[in-house]
């Protein structure tokens, strides 16, 4: 995992028929805020796609990979010094030897981004 004990923490994963819900802290003092943005920092979303992916491969025990993303919305700032504590909440549907993806990051208050892809 590449940002599993240094960017976030995997706190919890539990699972619900199809669903996959991941309880994940952000560390804010990571050093990829130093640079995205000093001072005012905000979860990059290229790390927000990576820990869909991280979280899938934990839960299906392989390498998962990203094929293609139908949907990618970031509809608020995640600004972990705010919201660090963030519930993923992946719907997984599986099909043959693919996994189609819905996903959101979350706060209690807030929806953070809305994720949509195929997985393999």
């Amino acid at each position: 995992m590449l940002l599993n004990g240094t960017f976030y923490q995997l706190l919890d994963l539990t699972l619900q028929e199809n669903q996959i819900i991941a309880t994940i802290k952000i560390n804010e003092n990571d050093e990829i805020f130093k640079g995205h943005f000093p001072g005012n920092p905000v979860t990059p979303g290229v790390a927000q796609l990576e820990i869909v992916k991280e979280i899938l491969s934990t839960h299906y025990n392989r390498s998962i990979q990203l094929k293609s993303i139908s949907n990618c919305k970031y509809l608020a700032i995640l600004d972990p010094r705010k919201d660090s504590l963030i519930k993923v909440s992946l719907t997984v549907n599986e099909l043959d030897d693919q996994l189609k993806v819905s996903c959101n990051f979350a706060s209690e208050e807030t929806i953070f981004t809305k994720i949509q892809g195929i997985y393999y």
